[in-house]
Formats: C-alpha cells, sequence, structure tokens
C-alpha cells in the first residue's frame, strides 16, 4: 500500500508539476508522457492470465516513435514487481503481445485498424490525439496550457478485462464511460 501512495504521489507530481518540468533543461512533452505511461502501468490491473510468463510489462509503440530517448527511462523500470520491456512495432498485430500500446500520431487515419486487431487481447490502448477514446482507445494523453492531463475511455478497458484505478480515473480530466 505504501507503494502504491508514492506511486500516486509521483503522477500527482508529474500532472502538477508539468509547466516546471517543461522549462527545466532537456525536459520536453514526451519526457512527461513517458512518465505517464510509467505510471499508468501501476494504476492499471491486468487479469493474471494475460501477463507474460517472462515477468515483464511490455510496452509497444506503434508508428513514427516521438519520445527519442525519453523512452528509454521507462525501459527496465518495474511496475506491478515485473520489469517494463519496450518494443516498436510495425503492424497493429503485433501490439497483440504487449500490456500496453502506444498509438504514435502517424497511425492516426488507423486508429480502427489498430483497435479491432487488439480488440480481444489484454492490451491497455493509449494515445495523444483528439478523438483517440471516442474512437474505442482507452486512455488518451491531453495538452491544454502547457498541462498534461488524461482522459480515460472506462468502457473500452473494460471490455478488455483490465481495470483502471479509481486513483487514477480522479485524476483524469475526463472519464468517458
Amino acid at each position: 500500500m505504501r507503494a502504491l501512495t508514492r506511486a500516486l504521489l509521483v503522477l500527482v507530481g508529474v500532472l502538477l508539476g508539468f509547466p516546471a518540468l517543461l522549462g527545466a533543461a532537456g525536459n520536453s512533452e514526451y519526457q512527461v508522457k513517458a512518465a505517464f505511461l510509467y505510471n499508468f502501468m501501476k494504476f492499471v490491473e491486468w487479469p493474471g492470465d494475460s501477463l507474460n510468463a517472462a515477468g515483464t510489462i511490455t510496452l509497444g509503440i506503434l508508428g513514427k516513435d516521438p519520445f527519442g530517448e525519453a523512452i528509454e527511462e521507462v525501459r527496465g523500470k518495474t511496475a506491478k514487481g515485473r520489469s517494463i520491456a519496450v518494443v516498436h512495432l510495425r503492424t497493429p498485430e503485433e501490439a497483440r503481445e504487449c500490456d500496453l500500446l502506444f498509438v504514435c500520431a502517424s497511425e492516426k487515419g488507423r486508429f480502427a485498424q489498430i483497435l479491432k486487431a487488439v480488440q480481444n487481447y489484454r492490451v491497455l490502448t493509449v494515445a495523444d490525439q483528439e478523438g483517440f477514446c471516442q474512437a474505442g482507445g482507452m486512455i488518451n494523453l491531453v495538452s491544454v496550457k502547457n498541462r498534461v492531463g488524461f482522459e480515460v475511455n472506462v468502457a473500452a478497458a473494460t471490455r478488455a478485462r483490465l481495470r483502471i484505478s479509481s486513483q487514477l480515473l480522479k485524476l483524469a480530466r475526463q472519464v468517458v464511460e
């Protein structure tokens, strides 16, 4: 419980500290978004049968990667007692092997195809493009007035048998049922 509280405080710090983070040398919007992805892994429950036996949580990135080196800070960290692996994907079907899928802006025109490819899999889908949650995605990162926040589509997560922590839902800018 103490670790969960500490992780929640870090997430709140990321949410509230975004303008200061952008002003600091070497930080970027995608460093902050990478931190969000890491924290999402801590506040989402996957069914026991869906996490791989290798003891990793796999973060897949589909499309032209906007993170650059920022995503490397997530690689190898642990969430839910599992090491985080980061993989770059070429096709939506490859995302079926992931636990969290980040859909890049380059794939905006293919949301329906991508979401259909993972619809029967336990994959947390995340993007940072307007309309993603309305298209059936689970979490959409949004930037408003130099602050990063997020929207959550609870119904989409529930269909995938994923449980999003009520603590995380309280921090969302918008929750779509």
